[in-house]
């Protein structure tokens, strides 16, 4: 496929601190065989240096400065609104600054929605370093407050190398459609880091488009590669982001009934849990309050960096 053919992609990578991920990041689109892409790299107020030494390796390519540090959501969109000011770009690839995709994966996912007018979003199949299945495309669980990733820790053997229709798309690498961005908007902002992935694939399918996975569509994604699970900052931000998320598609009624479970919950099983699945030496009672102090603040505030930090100072006192 020429460059004359090839649908106009623009890929949007954000990044805040973290000069080598997103330089391999980077450095993977650089090397992809799709003849017609553009890439906008999205700095979040990076404080290392790190945005002016992409900007030294990467000079092709316009560095967009956010004049704070967004979030994923907003970050992200803020490039989305740069892409698409190009009339040409017919999708947004969306990739994780720790994600790196396969060289020759834009062009089959491109493909996928060209030949099919109804599909908006192309997730594909995202490995970690060991081969172990990260994405596989996935179902979310409202009930649960939960998206469920196919095959999620499985050995790839070739498995789930059958293309399909799927409701979760994951936001480290996705392709969406201009048509899509301009009916059902970008990403929602409720959300710091995390679950926005989620409330965007239930938007899109409620918008009457599908949500197609495409094994050939490939990537890597380090293991635990943007931050560790059992880190209470993350915590905090997990939990308040899954309350919104599960007040925002529940309803009232039912929200009310699944948030007095979520307490009992938080009561009487995080503990065991996080210890069950926590390596030695995470900080699990940490963890537990930081669950409980997103409770508490639902609804008080929203969610941005300054709630963060005001977490971490509260986090660092309790420490003493």
């Amino acid at each position: 496929m020429t460059a004359a053919a090839a649908p106009r992609v623009v890929a949007v990578v954000l990044n805040w601190n973290n000069f080598e991920h997103t330089q391999g990041c980077l450095a993977a689109l650089a090397a992809s065989a799709y003849p017609n892409l553009g890439i906008i790299l999205v700095d979040n107020q990076s404080t290392d240096g790190s945005a002016e030494r992409l900007h030294a390796a990467f000079p092709e390519w316009p560095l967009v400065r956010n004049a704070a540090n967004l979030g994923f959501s907003r970050g992200c969109n803020v490039g989305i609104r740069a892409a698409l000011e190009d009339p040409a770009c017919a999708y947004v690839l969306l990739v994780n600054n720790d994600c790196t995709v396969a060289p020759g994966a834009i062009g089959p996912a491109v493909a996928a929605a060209e030949a099919e007018p109804a599909v908006g979003v192309v997730t594909g199949k995202v490995d970690d370093e060991q081969g172990l299945i990260w994405h596989a495309g996935g179902t979310i669980s409202l009930l649960r407050g939960q998206a469920i990733a196919r095959g999620y820790r499985e050995k790839d053997h070739g498995q789930y190398d059958t293309p399909c229709d799927t409701r979760w798309a994951t936001g480290a690498m996705m392709l969406v459609r201009r048509a899509v961005l301009e009916s059902v908007g970008a990403l929602p902002e409720e959300y710091f880091f995390g679950v926005e992935e989620w409330d965007y694939s239930l938007q899109v399918v409620r918008g009457g488009w599908r949500i197609r996975y495409l094994p050939a569509f490939t990537g890597v994604h380090p293991g635990g590669g943007s931050h560790d699970n059992h880190d209470p900052k993350f915590a905090y931000n997990y939990y308040r982001n899954k309350l919104v998320f599960q007040e925002k598609y529940l309803g009232r009624a039912l929200f009310t009934v699944w948030l007095a479970f979520f307490r009992v919950y938080l009561a009487v099983r995080l503990r065991p849990h996080i210890r069950r699945l926590a390596s030695p030496g995470s900080p699990v009672d940490d963890v537990v309050f930081a669950a409980r102090t997103a409770l508490r603040d639902h609804r008080k505030n929203a969610l941005s960096e300054e709630t963060m930090l005001a977490f971490d100072r509260m986090l660092r006192a309790r420490r003493g």
